[in-house]
């Protein structure tokens, strides 16, 4: 298999679009796959994650505007709420596990179905250190980030007869404008989006006998 069909799922973010730019300038053909899209083209597809229908139509054009079926989806959307278990509410749990965890199931099984029936491909999985780790302020995103840990696994055996490869990647922080507002941290401490980006290349453009279960890719401090 050669990866040259992609979608990136969340592609209008900060790093979603450093992982576009990368995979682009390799020469792959790439679709942006976000909810933020106003205007679709034959680059940008609107989806939203938690929608089954939504999602099985982005597939659908989006394999028609690349000429044929996806070899590798990149999942890079997410929410996060940090704060205390007493004043996460519901809501905000809900709306954390939805995005985060159920969006990553339903993209990954219409994924899945079609890798399939075209003879396999990569499924990249955006994690964190909270999907391994216990921090403070964390429940939703960490349970969240659990959740699809835990989907990455099963995806990987189940798509062993299939030749479907899953890979979690693992992040600890990257210098986004999350970070702008808090001078006490300084990008030098951590991950750029550029790093990021490389990874998800190396990953995508393994051959199939390869697989990359995991990646925790961090800064030179670890954990900030």
């Amino acid at each position: 298999m050669s990866a040259q069909n992609v979608i990136v799922v969340g592609g209008t973010g900060e790093i979603g679009k450093a992982v576009l730019g990368r995979l682009r300038a390799e020469g792959l053909r790439v679709v942006c796959a976000s909810n933020d899209v106003q205007q679709e083209t034959s680059e940008a597809l609107r989806v939203d994650v938690t929608d089954e229908d939504s999602v099985t139509s982005m597939f659908d054009r989006a394999e028609k505007v690349l000429g044929g079926p996806i070899t590798v989806l990149v999942n890079c959307s997410g929410v996060g709420v940090f704060a205390p278990i007493p004043e996460i509410s519901v809501q905000d749990w809900r709306k954390t596990i939805d995005v985060n965890l159920t969006g990553a199931f339903i993209c990954a099984r219409e994924a899945f179905k079609r890798m399939k029936a075209g003879g396999g491909g990569r499924i990249i999985h955006m994690g964190s250190v909270s999907d391994h780790l216990t921090l403070v302020d964390n429940a939703a995103y960490a349970a969240s980030k659990h959740g699809v840990r835990g989907l990455t696994g099963v995806l990987n055996e189940e798509g062993k007869p299939y030749s479907i490869r899953a890979t979690l990647i693992s992040l600890g922080a990257v210098y986004t404008s999350f970070w702008h507002s808090r001078p006490e941290f300084s990008s030098a401490d951590m991950l750029s989006m550029d790093e990021v980006a490389q990874t998800i290349w190396e990953i995508a453009r393994k051959p199939l006998n390869v697989r990359v279960d995991e990646i925790r890719l961090l800064p030179p401090k670890g954990v900030l």
